[in-house]
């Protein structure tokens, strides 16, 4: 039962800290920015603004990776049919492992959009914003993918 107990645990941080970092994507996309574009302030306080609640949600972001990180490698030792990272030997294992490499480029986005074309969020010109806006929906598509591999490894694992 304490086994159980622990395991409870483990698998619903994994979970809120999942919904932390793709919540926060979600939110961004579909409520915060669009709230930001029609609230008809000048592109510099929308820059401005944009800038501060990146950074805010960057830390975020770096915690929630974290602790998947960490809760991802005791979910993994509990779970008995995990062969090793990326492995492929096993339905379970094969979704695990895509799942694996769709999170690990959602990380190679973000940290490109947030702090290599985030730096220059107040000066950004028309491409810029377009590709900021785009990465940003590519992580939003690969996060849902992410909880949808979830879903269908919890059926399988």
């Amino acid at each position: 039962m304490q086994k159980q107990l622990i395991f409870g645990m483990i698998r619903s941080l994994h979970d809120l800290f999942t919904a932390f970092w793709i919540g926060g994507m979600l939110t961004t996309g579909f409520a915060f920015l669009p709230v930001v574009k029609n609230a008809g302030a000048e592109p510099k306080l929308r820059n401005k603004l944009l800038k501060i609640y990146q950074s805010k949600l960057r830390v975020v972001g770096l915690i929630s990776i974290g602790v998947l990180w960490i809760t991802g490698l005791l979910l993994s030792k509990q779970a008995g049919a995990i062969s090793g990272f990326l492995s492929f030997t096993t339905p379970y294992n094969t979704l695990i492992s895509i799942k694996h490499l769709v999170v690990f480029m959602m990380i190679v986005i973000g940290g490109y959009r947030g702090f290599i074309l985030g730096r220059k969020i107040e000066k950004f010109n028309q491409q810029e914003q377009k590709t900021y806006m785009l990465l940003l929906f590519i992580n939003i598509v690969l996060g849902v993918v992410v909880i949808f591999l979830s879903g269908f490894g919890a059926t399988l694992g």
